[in-house]
């Protein structure tokens, strides 16, 4: 195998499929990158038997052939040939254990670098998937919607349905949910066509990542749902996952109905507030109390003995007094999301589950549990 290609292409290519690599230095094929020669292209994949990515890049391709490389020492050796409009020759030598020899193609810079590689059978990472088969969405709606909830996805959670990103549909309309057992948020959009899972899946937190980065470099995205596995390609990457298995909790049943009580406060001076607040947090827990009085927001915390901070912030509030507490990082996730100038806080009384809205989005809402003082 031997091709010339871009630099700063073959890199931002290993970046797409190295990413779901194991970090642990493991000597097996799931620590690799594959190399596939085509026309006028090649293709780079990989997987961690749950995750499987592939993506392409145009390159000038000398000789054919197919090989396993190292992701790690690959990855590495092309970020440090970060030369101006450099091209790099990559060649494989069978004869020699399948080293491989990475050198300047424009022959402009003198250096060799080598990395060795494996013989291993043809690999079929992602199947063909007929584009009959297959419909296309806008990226940027759906990627909106995944970065306004992906912040509340559990991770590593024993009760693995909360370990991913719920996508529901009914006809034209997608929801999607996220919770961690503390927190939830929930966001729906209307699309032309309807996709292919009208009874649910569960798509696992690090595919989720993964399936961003898809979406952020594309207008439409082809979807598929194949039995228990989500395909998702751009026409240049392609994605295959498994879906978690299970029953996604009944979220409606925690969204309040009604609330005694709504206030509504400016993003930027929260967000402040709020991180101030955290900075003198006690760990672990980085507990905040929102407290609730005559037009004024107080914003506090403490760590015993050492630090505490206060901030009063202006609203229009005339209930009973009530005070709040929070795990401050949940409320700093939902600033971040949030996109109108001032959200919208709803709750009837310091133990049961407060709403959070962006009032320039009504299709969007956040609940959070509240901490005991």
């Amino acid at each position: 195998m031997k091709f010339n290609v871009k630099t700063n292409d073959f890199q931002k290519a290993i970046s797409m499929v190295e990413s779901i690599v194991p970090t642990r230095e493991v000597k097996s094929s799931l620590s690799n990158i594959f190399i596939e020669t085509g026309e006028n292209q090649i293709f780079l994949s990989s997987t961690d038997l749950e995750i499987s990515i592939k993506t392409s890049l145009s390159a000038q391709v000398l000789s054919e052939g197919y090989g396993s490389i190292p992701a790690k020492q690959l990855g590495n050796i092309v970020k440090s040939i970060n030369f101006p409009e450099t091209s790099i020759e990559f060649k494989q030598d069978e004869e020699e254990n399948f080293r491989t020899i990475i050198t300047d193609a424009q022959e402009k810079v003198d250096f060799r670098m080598v990395i060795n590689g494996y013989e291993e059978e043809k690999q079929k990472i992602i199947p063909k998937i007929e584009d009959l088969e297959k419909q296309k969405f806008p990226s940027t709606l759906i990627s909106q919607m995944i970065k306004k909830t992906f912040h509340a996805v559990a991770v590593e959670d024993t009760r693995y349905v909360f370990n991913g990103l719920f996508f529901s549909c009914t006809k034209e309309n997608l929801t999607m949910v996220s919770t961690d057992g503390r927190r939830l948020a929930k966001i729906h959009r209307k699309f032309e066509n309807p996709f292919p899972f009208q009874n649910g899946i569960i798509i696992p937190h690090k595919a989720v990542r993964e399936i961003l980065r898809i979406l952020e470099n594309s207008e439409t995205v082809n979807i598929r749902h194949i039995q228990d596995q989500l395909y998702v390609s751009d026409g240049v990457s392609e994605l295959l996952c498994k879906l978690i298995e299970g029953n996604y909790p009944d979220y409606e049943a925690v969204i309040p109905k009604s609330s005694k009580n709504s206030v509504r406060v400016n993003k930027e001076q929260f967000s402040i507030a709020l991180r101030q607040a955290l900075i003198v947090a006690e760990e672990p827990s980085h507990q905040i109390r929102l407290t609730f009085l005559k037009d004024k927001l107080n914003i506090s915390s403490s760590n015993p003995g050492t630090t505490e901070a206060s901030i009063n912030l202006n609203i229009d509030y005339s209930g009973d007094e009530a005070v709040i507490a929070f795990k401050g990082d949940y409320l700093v996730d939902l600033t971040k999301v949030i996109e109108s100038p001032e959200i919208e806080i709803r709750f009837n009384n310091p133990n049961s589950p407060v709403l959070f809205y962006d009032l320039e989005d009504g299709q969007f809402v956040s609940v959070i549990m509240p901490m005991k003082i």
